[in-house]
């Protein structure tokens, strides 16, 4: 698909998921796409074993395949996980809510305030980040989240957390443009890595750290980070609240903000990159798959 505008792109790799590799099974999807996605970072593959899962990508997986959790849809619903967090957490986690809509024409532009987020709730990235409200596009924003609802995220990812989510728009306040989220990868309800994206509109890096801050030699899919984020003051708060909403679950990965002196909940992702994020290096993989400890299927 070289060549082709990024809209033209993820409108034909959708058509291909939805009818075309629907008809084949999820382990061949999750074959084909992990192998795909390691060709498009320039890493080497090697077929997943999801009989006997072993490395972290493997047991992600086996998880979303066979494992996904029986209400795996109220956590990667960006709207119903709130309920989830406030009764774990508390409502002051948050990040406030400025009004859900079934469609985009049911959107009172006027009445939002200057910045906000728009974002679908069945799906991963997509979201619109409004900095300005004087200055977006409403017709495009409008055709944009229609599109999103008229899809559906299960077949792009075979995640079957998505599959049955009724489309939504949710609107949130705008906390801060491109600030840091932490994203707290909990194995077993246990909190032990954090990851921090860096530059991701533009030189995308990564970093991932230990629970006392102390930067990892791996990472997932893009560079290691060249300049360390700090160790956020919160750091603790946070590992706490991780904790609290991955308990029960094989893995979860929760991401927080961390804004004037307040945490915020973003997130729960069941299966970061979809299970096909390369590592660098690629026995980091082996590596986390140790910290998951999963009963496999009944054989």
């Amino acid at each position: 698909m070289a060549g082709l505008s990024d809209f033209v792109r993820k409108r034909l790799w959708y058509f291909v998921c939805r009818y075309v590799l629907n008809f084949f099974s999820d382990e061949f999807f999750v074959q084909i796409t992990a192998w795909m996605t390691f060709k498009r970072f320039g890493a080497s593959y090697t077929r997943m074993n999801l009989s006997n899962p072993l490395s972290f990508n493997e047991k992600i997986n086996f998880v979303k395949i066979y494992k996904s959790p029986n209400y795996g849809h109220i956590l990667a619903d960006k709207f119903a996980v709130r309920e989830f967090v406030k009764n774990r957490v508390g409502e002051h986690y948050l990040i406030p809510l400025l009004g859900v809509y079934s469609n985009a024409e049911c959107i009172p532009w006027n009445d939002l305030p200057q910045q906000f987020v728009l974002k679908a709730n069945h799906g991963s990235g997509w979201n619109i980040v409004c900095t300005d409200k004087s200055s977006i596009n409403r017709i495009e924003a409008t055709k944009k989240l229609n599109r999103w609802l008229g899809q559906n995220a299960f077949y792009l990812s075979r995640e079957y957390q998505y599959k049955y989510i009724p489309p939504r728009i949710v609107c949130e306040k705008l906390i801060g443009y491109n600030i840091h989220d932490y994203k707290f990868f909990c194995f077993n309800g246990i909190p032990k890595l954090v990851q921090v994206d860096i530059g991701r509109f533009s030189e995308h890096e990564r970093a991932f750290f230990d629970l006392e801050w102390n930067l990892q030699p791996f990472t997932i899919c893009y560079p290691i980070a060249s300049i360390q984020p700090e160790k956020p003051k919160k750091l603790k708060e946070m590992i706490e609240v991780s904790a609290k909403l991955s308990k029960g679950l094989d893995f979860a990965r929760i991401d927080l903000y961390e804004h004037h002196g307040q945490v915020y909940f973003g997130e729960i992702t069941l299966c970061p990159e979809g299970g096909k994020g390369p590592f660098m290096p690629s026995q980091y993989d082996g590596v986390l798959g140790e910290y998951l400890h999963l009963k496999l299927k009944e054989s």
